[in-house]
């Protein structure tokens, strides 16, 4: 019986696309979580006013714009402080949206307060 060499380059494929889709999956699967976390928290969250604390560079691009590393320091219900982060692409004239000591609207989960998610709407007392 002779060896196919073609045989080997079949599977130096078959590894090479398995591998691709495994890093594609490890790079998809957290964003998808990470959306349904912050909507989650949109609709069933307490909104809060919050300062940013920092924000830095996360290295990665999403939909051509960086992602920015946001970190909020706000007060619970409770008066608990808590400092959470979360990221987040953004566009050059938005960066100084989020300049550290801007203030923003958060939404927080009551059980898990550093779960967080911008708020698009002002904050408006009893809300």
């Amino acid at each position: 019986m002779e060896f196919r060499w073609i045989y080997l380059v079949y599977l130096f494929i078959a590894i090479v696309a398995i591998r691709v889709l495994i890093m594609a999956g490890s790079m998809v699967i957290p964003g998808i979580r990470q959306t349904m976390m912050e909507s989650d928290v949109r609709k069933n969250g307490v909104g809060v006013g919050a300062t940013i604390v920092s924000r830095s560079r996360a290295g990665s691009f999403e939909g051509g714009l960086p992602v920015y590393r946001l970190t909020f320091k706000f007060k619970t219900r409770e008066g608990v402080e808590v400092e959470s982060s979360l990221e987040r692409p953004l566009a050059a004239e938005d960066v100084m949206q989020f300049e550290p000591g801007n203030g923003v609207t958060l939404k927080y989960d009551p059980k898990a307060p550093k779960r967080i998610a911008l708020s698009d709407r002002p904050l408006i007392l009893g809300d």
